[in-house]
């Protein structure tokens, strides 16, 4: 096992389980390095088994989620952070969406799509009240409008 590589594997909240110490979240620019390291080492590498390395880079993107929430970070780089993540998710459900159900969960993909966009909302609108803007904005907020196209409330 290279220990050099691992990844903090993402682990469900429950209410009998405590906050996490401070020592337990990762600071920031391990947060980058570890979705640096997800995407240049391991999205590159899903050819064949589809399900493992679906199920893989989501549960990392998702401990890095967690973190980031846990410490309420809200700042350019933690943004930059969770666009990467919403992009994983948009390049799946547009390269994976021929694969079986057992591969590929279309719906649960959309379900944490929409979980990132909506925390990317909230971060844009935290960061503009210290008149700090993100550069990647408006390509995010048209995501969201694509997502709720059919819903008929496109603007909320």
């Amino acid at each position: 096992v290279d220990h050099s590589a691992a990844i903090k594997e993402y682990s469900r909240s429950s209410a009998d389980q405590e906050e996490p110490l401070p020592h337990e979240l990762r600071p920031l620019p391990v947060l980058s390095m570890t979705m640096d390291y997800l995407v240049t080492q391991i999205m590159d590498q899903g050819e064949g088994n589809y399900r493992d390395w679906y199920d893989f880079v989501w549960n990392r993107t998702r401990g890095i989620r967690k973190d980031i929430t846990q410490q309420h970070l809200c700042d350019p780089e933690t943004v930059s952070l969770i666009e990467k993540c919403t992009r994983f998710h948009i390049h799946c459900a547009h390269h994976l969406c021929q694969e079986p159900m057992m591969s590929f969960d279309a719906k649960i993909n959309n379900e944490n799509m929409t979980k990132c966009l909506q925390s990317l909302k909230e971060m844009y609108q935290d960061l503009a009240t210290k008149e700090v803007y993100c550069p990647n904005e408006a390509e995010f907020r048209q995501y969201n409008v694509l997502l709720k196209l059919n819903d008929g409330d496109i603007l909320r």
